[in-house]
């Protein structure tokens, strides 16, 4: 692992939202961004949306127009997350990012949770947990990363030795545990030396994830910091086998450029147990 000597501590943060079709979610989502003293700014682009976001963003800038900025170009058409998240990233002012999606929303005190800890604590990426709500707002159960697993682990993995010691690379080679872009905070030095997202429809958040594991100091914090929306229109769900090919793009990729993690043994038993590289 190359993680830098000294990482800049946070005393405030960018929230980025990309935005596409998310208008009856948005007004909840920036709005849980505004709550904290501790956002300096929210940017927001639209990404060729078909309904109301274009104009709801332009809304929110001109009402908060010292704390929210609207990077919609004049013509808006569809790019994707990924490339839409890195050019919301480089135009952030502060080191440290947050990235939340349109129809989800941060828990109240969550950056003052991450403020604290992150000056305590050398970390370049950080995230913590969910709470999972339904298409109205209800908080209908919850997802704390691999004590709450969409699989099961492999069975000589210590799941509590692993967070303490930081394996956190074994764990995301078996599943995508922190789940979604809108529950990590990382700095824009990483964001840069990782050069940014990678172009996946479904998996731009766990190659990223497990990228920035590699290359920094991570930080995982036990705390609910996020509310994911579950609803008839989350991307995941557009198809498993566009997943399953997208995993394994991402670890054939992975393993080229760190083909150390073959000769790493909960790795590859990570790997193994991947459902969706299983065929």
């Amino acid at each position: 692992m190359n993680a830098p000597s000294t990482v800049e501590k946070p005393a405030s943060f960018s929230v980025v939202i990309p935005v596409y079709n998310h208008a009856k979610f948005l007004g909840a989502s920036v709005r849980s961004a505004l709550c904290s003293p501790l956002v300096c700014e929210i940017l927001l682009v639209d990404d060729g949306s078909t309904d109301e976001s274009r104009r709801l963003i332009s809304q929110f800038a001109a009402q908060y127009p010292d704390r929210v900025r609207d990077l919609t170009p004049a013509e808006p058409h569809n790019l994707g997350a990924p490339r839409r998240l890195n050019q919301l990233v480089e135009a952030a002012g502060c080191e440290w990012v947050a990235v939340l999606n349109s129809d989800d929303c941060f828990v109240a005190g969550r950056f003052e949770v991450l403020r604290a800890r992150l000056r305590l604590e050398s970390a370049s990426f950080a995230w913590g947990h969910l709470l999972i709500m339904n298409e109205a707002g209800s908080v209908i159960g919850t997802k704390r990363g691999v004590f709450e697993p969409e699989f099961r682990f492999p069975a000589g993995f210590d799941l509590k030795r692993k967070l303490a010691k930081r394996e956190f690379a074994d764990l995301l080679a078996n599943q995508n545990f922190i789940a979604t872009t809108s529950g990590m905070v990382f700095t824009r030095t990483l964001h840069r030396r990782l050069g940014g997202f990678r172009d996946f429809r479904y998996v731009h958040d766990w190659d990223f994830a497990l990228r920035a594991v590699l290359d920094s100091d991570a930080l995982y914090l036990p705390h609910y910091l996020t509310c994911y929306r579950d609803h008839r229109a989350n991307t995941i769900k557009d198809g498993e086998d566009g997943v399953k090919t997208e995993v394994r793009q991402l670890f054939d990729e992975i393993l080229r450029d760190h083909g150390e993690l073959r000769q790493q043994r909960d790795f590859e038993a990570g790997l193994r147990g991947n459902r969706y590289l299983d065929g």
